[in-house]
């Protein structure tokens, strides 16, 4: 209901439906996986403009501070400010770009604080030169107003609205970044090979070839490849497919996500887990050093009523060999079931 598109719930039933989601919320144990994934699709919906309205993720954000505490939703909180300040930004840099008609392109950046957002792989990629303009546009009137900031690009979560000329008219298609830099090769010329479109991106195999598999392979096909196939290799040609139809006039030509969502499930569960250790041993140092020392029994009590989630004896107790290892705690000479800590 929090996503664009879903019409199965009222505006007016949305808070109630939210307070339902709270109750069920409550019975959840791994409290922390919940906000790792959480995060994750708040940042799609975010970025992606898929949210039904700023007020209903706000309202969500705020029910889960008042379950959790501040401390729960201090980057989803981040997140919801960073996108306020990038939309009063973004008027500002809109009416520079319309006063200077020369390279407007309809250039819009978001500004995310690294702290609050979900960890983003860096993505090589040559842009369009008027797009490298605007860019760079846009870096002088950041550090205008932000002296001493650095901005770091992530094109592989932008996307872009691009006006295609077709046989039988303009169409305007909707693309990522990167999908959009592929296509707009061929505005200079109507036939390229995989290995010339690689050469003028820079895109790593994996990334070229699921994008150009969703342009030439998927249900809008606005190039052509030889030979064809469902799949691309790195010996295909392609070209502009000048005779493409549609009766839409606005058209989005879909990524392939299926790997790629299975990747990111797999990269929160790590980011977790790595999570969870240095919590873990941060828990286990915090209780000696305020008791000095403490048996087995008695640790494992006191830690796992402090932990926000479920964890094995075994995973402690490798966590304590860790932290032994570190010199941060010890076992004691004669009974190796009691832990000193380590000043």
């Amino acid at each position: 209901s929090i996503r664009s598109g879903n019409k199965s719930t009222a505006d007016e039933d949305i808070d109630s439906l939210l307070d339902r989601v709270v109750v069920l919320f409550r019975f959840i144990h791994d409290k922390d996986l919940f906000e790792a994934y959480y995060k994750r699709d708040l940042a799609k919906r975010l970025l992606y403009n898929k949210s039904v309205s700023a007020d209903t993720e706000r309202s969500m954000v705020q029910k889960l501070r008042m379950e959790c505490g501040p401390g729960f939703t201090k980057r989803l909180e981040g997140m919801l400010r960073d996108m306020d300040f990038t939309s009063d930004l973004d008027g500002k840099f809109t009416n520079l770009q319309e006063a200077q008609e020369a390279n407007n392109i309809g250039f819009h950046a978001s500004i995310l604080t690294q702290a609050f957002w979900p960890t983003y792989e860096p993505m090589l990629l040559t842009i369009p030169r008027n797009v490298e303009l605007a860019q760079e546009q846009f870096v002088q009137f950041y550090s205008e107003k932000h002296n001493g900031r650095r901005l770091y690009w992530q094109p592989n979560l932008g996307t872009c609205l691009l006006k295609v000329s077709f046989d039988e008219g303009p169409k305007e298609l909707s693309l990522t970044i990167v999908q959009g830099t592929v296509l707009l090769l061929f505005s200079e010329s109507d036939e390229l090979s995989y290995k010339q479109i690689q050469e003028n991106t820079g895109l790593e195999d994996v990334e070229l070839m699921r994008t150009l598999q969703s342009l030439a392979c998927g249900k809008h096909r606005v190039l052509v490849k030889e030979p064809k196939g469902r799949d691309v290799a790195g010996t295909d040609v392609f070209t502009f497919n000048a005779s493409f139809t549609s009766t839409q006039s606005r058209i989005k030509i879909g990524q392939i996500l299926l790997k790629e969502a299975e990747k990111e499930s797999k990269e929160v569960e790590e980011h977790i887990q790595l999570d969870r250790m240095y919590q873990v041993d941060a828990a286990i140092v915090r209780i000696l050093k305020a008791r000095k020392r403490a048996d087995h029994t008695a640790l494992m009590a006191e830690l796992l009523s402090r932990l926000k989630f479920n964890s094995t004896s075994a995973e402690v107790k490798e966590r304590i060999e860790t932290l032994i290892e570190r010199d941060y705690i010890k076992r004691d000479d004669a009974d190796p079931s009691l832990y000193h800590y380590l000043a």
